[in-house]
């Protein structure tokens, strides 16, 4: 183990079945942001906590905390519509989801987790837990049509069973992040 700091986070990544009606959706709001960054399908998840940098030990010993104590089965996610963030109006981050209460069981492994990593020491973060796959990025001027397509995009909700959580390093480049698998941990 070494004493090396691993940027990283705890997500969830949806069935490969799944990955062509994502980027459909994706698709279909490409044409109105042609500067914008658009995320790669292998890089579709749900950042259940964002970590920041860690040492492998502590992340190490996350993993077996989180095996020791989280009893939760399966269960459904339900992704229901586009969106950005911080605003539809000011977009930064596009994105696929779902309002918080349509996901009750996401939200209570969201919360297992903030409460496993403050044992930890980690501060999780302050902003409330809003269940979304990033599907891309601003970058340059946004046209009102994407605004106004965000809002408007409609498709059959995307369902999906999650039956493990992981934990992910993610490395920064001049070319974007790739993300690397510690720990995977199966839900019982």
């Amino acid at each position: 183990m070494s004493d090396q700091l691993l940027r990283s986070f705890v997500g969830i990544f949806p069935p490969a079945e799944l990955i062509d009606r994502l980027v459909l959706i994706q698709s279909k709001l490409k044409p109105f942001a042609p500067h914008a960054k658009w995320e790669k399908e292998k890089k579709f998840h749900i950042t259940v906590e964002f970590l920041g940098d860690k040492t492998e030990l502590w992340l190490k010993q996350l993993n077996n905390d989180i095996r020791n104590s989280l009893a939760l089965p399966p269960f459904n996610i339900e992704l229901t519509h586009c969106g950005a963030f911080p605003s539809d109006r000011s977009p930064k981050v596009f994105w696929i989801g779902s309002n918080p209460e349509k996901n009750s069981q996401l939200e209570n492994l969201a919360e297992m987790i903030r409460k496993i990593t403050k044992l930890h020491g980690h501060t999780p973060d302050a902003k409330p837990f809003h269940p979304h796959i990033t599907i891309g990025r601003a970058k340059g001027k946004i046209s009102s049509n994407l605004i106004q397509n965000i809002e408007t995009v409609t498709f059959h909700p995307i369902e999906f069973t999650c039956s493990e959580i992981r934990i992910m390093r993610s490395r920064l480049a001049s070319t974007g992040s790739t993300y690397t698998t510690l720990f995977t941990i199966p839900l019982k």
